[in-house]
């Protein structure tokens, strides 16, 4: 047989192929359960919520704290730390923080003033992305929130009390299922 020959049936072939395995790819979405977690103790109300900002995928968190207490809080980034699959791992950044104050353990706390609600969408430092060099931005960073794996995200939440440590652990289970 000729090479004419041969590209058709190659075509043909490849056609078959991608139709009879459903030709497209697989749509996935990603849920989280719950959806938002929540955490009461006599200083405090937190809850943890997973974001996916930009992508079909989850991120980040968004954190809300509501102070209960007559007197300030202080959300300590340095001692607070990623939850993933039970054990503890790096910690958290969020827009504004500098890499050397996540290096050497420098974070500024933020202040909770009495009866006031503080929010802030934080991502889990070992989750960093960085683009290939041929797809980074020409200013900015290039660095993005990575993708959440499935199990079981959350944070260990140290917040302080005129000293006094108060931890607090939230957690989803984030789960991938073919979209219907």
């Amino acid at each position: 047989m000729n090479n004419a020959i041969w590209k058709g049936i190659f075509l043909i072939t490849g056609f078959a192929l991608m139709i009879g395995t459903g030709g497209c790819a697989v749509k996935k979405v990603w849920i989280s359960n719950p959806a938002i977690q929540a955490a009461f103790n006599p200083y405090y109300e937190a809850q943890l919520k997973p974001l996916t900002g930009d992508y079909k995928y989850f991120v980040s968190f968004r954190l809300t704290i509501t102070s209960k207490t007559d007197k300030d809080l202080k959300i300590d980034w340095n001692k607070t730390r990623y939850i993933y699959n039970g054990r503890l791992h790096d910690g958290l950044i969020f827009k504004g923080i500098k890499p050397e104050d996540i290096k050497s353990l420098t974070i500024p706390e933020d202040t909770i003033p009495s009866g006031h609600t503080f929010s802030k969408v934080i991502s889990p430092f070992r989750l960093l992305a960085r683009p290939r060099v041929r797809e980074r931005p020409a200013s900015g960073s290039g660095i993005y929130p990575g993708i959440m794996p499935t199990g079981e995200n959350g944070i260990m939440l140290v917040v302080r009390l005129n000293g006094k440590e108060i931890v607090e652990r939230m957690s989803v289970n984030i789960q991938e299922k073919k979209a219907q």
